[in-house]
């Protein structure tokens, strides 16, 4: 091909649009479409919201995003990412969590993570150093025994003991010949998040951020590639703090410990090297890359407000995959969270990504656990390349939206909680506690009604599930007391699950069953044939399951339905079950249900409840024995509490 056609065809390819035979939609022809789908209904059906509250637009356009700037990777302020693109296939360094108690079970879970995939590791020295383990360099230097501590970044979370723990592991480099140059990784100091974990110091939060300063001075002067303090939000996310409390939440930790930096003598730009900060990111994908692009703005506006210089105000974010989102139930399921909270994380511009094994709520975790939370990273970098596009979502309205939005409502909850006194002072008269319990309560509430579904546990449940290990091992975090001597008290935050209600019923279920050999059930009175019954009669099922109560019928009841009250009475007697729950449609509804549900409350069958609105025929259903409705938006959690007390299933303690 020569050169006047090749020159031909790359003008051709550079002024043909690539929608160039399709007419540009407005609109108003979208929104005229949509009404025909959602028949007159308002587009506002449409409209959801974020966890902390923010809207999720069903259209976004191009006006959305007219006047934002996004920037530059690597450039001030860092919206983009803190670094320059390079195209690096390995964009983030997988940080892997260590928090065995034993030192011989430390150096093996840290080796085999470094040697099948991890580039760095979290060393979770809490329990380890208050049960003694840990307690000297030479303790210290055996559960790291194999670890090449000159190759492998370390970074420490030791709670209130870290200048001490820090100490150690100063002196361990030197031993092994590690220069102070050459030396990467972090002390973890954050007093403010441990006395919010574990609701005590043993000492005043003012005499612990006074030796923060000491040790990011220290650290600054000796060793330049380790950071001494962590900015963690985890101790708040784990509590349930939404994502612009949880952002909130960590410009005021930073101001506090700059603050403390300042007075120590320390430079506002080494201040901010002394820095890590650490974030948590859930299976929302979007929210958690508009959380991690809004962090790296709202840091260089808090860095650049102490006087930190453009090129020390990009922030070192690490991330941890939601510990609240766990499950103890269909913990298979927890594979598919992580995985799209890692992405999250991944396109959002992490530095450092931890993403917790599918297994973390199980007493028996194993190595499969551990080696699917390692390979999942790997697969995003080295499967999806997902590191070599500097900030792949920017430019996406949506994105670039939630973004400015999620900044704005940030940096204004940020701004009072500094009018309210900022951190400490905040948790320690407890306006923390309170500002994230009342977000939680709302939470909670929308996912018993199931408006927040949990997959495997409150949608598609299987109650006959293989028996796992499940007793709850209280996860990573922080140990609810640190110190026996404790000068600083308050009340801790609780780590919570967000599954945690359903599962106590499921709990209360199999306790059950080990007693009787039967799981409570619910006899299915389903009325008129099966194309009449099923759908409500599986909605119900999927209703029972959640709590662990199993579901059943006769043979009338899955072909022809019931149309005569007694065989409904004697069917429902013969099952043995503990309640009924008839199901059919509307139609049949008026035609039969009050007559059957009379027979059923007649002959002393029950509780009784109907699956699906009652609408004009309530007041007669309720006279004639109907004691609860159960429909799309019912709260399942109340509904089957009353149920199991009913029964009589045993409590379970947790």
């Amino acid at each position: 091909m020569g050169p006047s056609s090749s020159n031909a065809n790359d003008s051709d390819v550079a002024t043909t649009p690539l929608a160039g035979g399709f007419a540009e939609p407005s609109e108003a022809e979208w929104l005229a479409l949509v009404d025909k789908v959602l028949k007159g209904a308002p587009i506002d059906k449409l409209r959801s919201h974020t966890a902390g509250g923010l809207p999720i637009e069903p259209l976004y356009t191009r006006d959305e995003t007219t006047e934002l700037d996004d920037g530059i990777p690597g450039l001030a302020p860092f919206l983009r990412g803190s670094a320059p693109a390079s195209g690096d296939v390995n964009g983030w360094s997988v940080r892997a969590l260590v928090a065995e108690t034993a030192a011989d079970e430390i150096s093996k879970m840290a080796l085999e993570a470094l040697e099948r995939g991890a580039t760095e590791l979290t060393l979770d020295l809490r329990s380890a150093v208050a049960e003694g383990v840990v307690d000297s360099v030479e303790t210290l230097d055996a559960a790291l025994d194999g670890v090449m501590a000159d190759i492998a970044p370390i970074y420490l979370r030791s709670g209130e003991n870290s200048a001490q723990v820090a100490a150690w592991m100063i002196e361990l480099w030197e031993r092994r010949g590690v220069s102070p140059d050459s030396a990467i990784g972090g002390f973890g100091a954050d007093p403010i998040g441990t006395l919010a974990a574990s609701g005590t110091l043993a000492t005043t939060v003012e005499a612990a951020l006074e030796d923060l300063g000491r040790l990011a001075v220290s650290t600054a002067a000796t060793h330049p590639q380790v950071r001494s303090i962590s900015v963690d939000s985890s101790p708040y996310a784990n509590a349930g703090a939404d994502e612009v409390q949880e952002l909130a939440l960590v410009l005021s930790t930073g101001v506090a410990y700059l603050r403390a930096c300042a007075e120590a003598g320390l430079g506002a730009d080494e201040a901010c090297g002394q820095i890590e900060l650490t974030v948590t990111v859930d299976a929302d994908v979007f929210t958690g890359v508009a959380k991690l692009r809004a962090l790296r703005r709202l840091w260089d506006a808090v860095a650049a407000s102490c006087g930190a210089s453009p090129d020390a105000r990009a922030p070192r974010i690490n991330v941890q995959t939601s510990e609240t989102m766990m499950t103890k139930r269909d913990p298979w399921v927890n594979l598919l969270r992580v995985t799209a909270a890692s992405l999250g994380a991944a396109l959002g511009g992490a530095d450092s990504l931890t993403t917790l094994p599918y297994d973390l709520r199980l007493a028996a975790q194993g190595e499969l656990g551990r080696r699917m939370s390692r390979n999942t990273q790997l697969l995003l970098q080295e499967e999806s390349n997902l590191a070599r596009v500097a900030d792949p979502m920017g430019g996406s309205w949506y994105i670039e939206s939630l973004t400015d939005e999620l900044i704005d409502a940030a940096w204004s909850t940020f701004q009072d909680l500094e009018t309210a006194g900022g951190l400490p002072a905040i948790v320690l008269d407890g306006t923390v506690q309170k500002l994230i319990a009342d977000g939680v309560a709302d939470r909670f509430a929308r996912i018993a009604t199931r408006k927040v579904p949990i997959t495997g546990v409150s949608e598609f449940p299987d109650i006959n599930e293989p028996k796992l290990d499940q007793a709850d091992t209280g996860d990573a975090a922080a140990p609810r007391s640190e110190s026996s001597n404790a000068v600083t008290t308050i009340e801790p935050l609780p780590q919570i699950h967000w599954a945690q209600p359903f599962e106590n019923l499921r709990d209360r279920s199999d306790a059950y069953l080990a007693e009787t050999g039967s799981r409570p059930k619910v006899f299915l009175v389903n009325l008129g044939p099966v194309a009449k019954h099923t759908a409500r009669a599986t909605f119900a099922a999927n209703f029972y399951a959640a709590g662990g109560i199993e579901a059943t019928t006769s043979a009338v009841g899955s072909t022809t339905g019931f149309d005569d009250p007694q065989a409904a009475v004697a069917d429902a007697r013969e099952s043995g079950a503990s309640l009924v729950c008839v199901c059919s449609t509307d139609d049949i509804y008026a035609e039969s249900a009050v007559d059957i549900v009379a027979a059923l409350a007649a002959a002393g069958v029950g509780p009784i409840h109907l699956a699906g609105k009652p609408g004009d025929l309530q007041d007669a259903l309720q006279q004639a024995g109907v004691d609860e409705f159960i429909f799309v938006g019912s709260n399942v959690i109340e509904i089957l509490t009353r149920v199991h007390a009913t029964i009589g299933t045993p409590e379970v303690n947790h």
